[in-house]
């Protein structure tokens, strides 16, 4: 698998060209309307706001039940432990369901 890191950069380029083009055009107005106050701004992209409304989420998640992290490590290392093929494919479908929809 390859990564284009090209058109990666010409992308943020652009960014960065329509960025300074907005700045001057914002300059040049505010010299037309006599201000000569600037103001500075974020923008933040979808994907870093719904890393923070993730981020923000975890705390409520439940904490982890450590005696039956060990009960499952036992079964586990004896052999014992059993898997429910059909409700992990189940749990994998909603996983993914859900994850994208937290990108969308």
């Amino acid at each position: 698998m390859s990564i284009n890191i090209n058109q990666q950069t010409t992308q943020k380029n652009i960014v960065i060209e329509q960025n300074k083009t907005q700045k001057q055009q914002d300059v040049r107005s505010q010299g037309q309307a006599g201000t000569s106050s600037s103001k500075d701004s974020v923008q933040l992209t979808s994907q870093a706001l719904n890393l923070n409304k993730m981020h923000k989420q975890s705390p409520t998640e439940p904490k982890v039940n450590k005696q039956r992290v060990e009960t499952l490590k036992a079964a586990i290392l004896n052999g014992d432990y059993k898997i429910n093929t059909e409700r992990l494919a189940e749990k994998l479908s909603k996983f993914e369901g859900d994850f994208g929809k937290a990108f969308s």
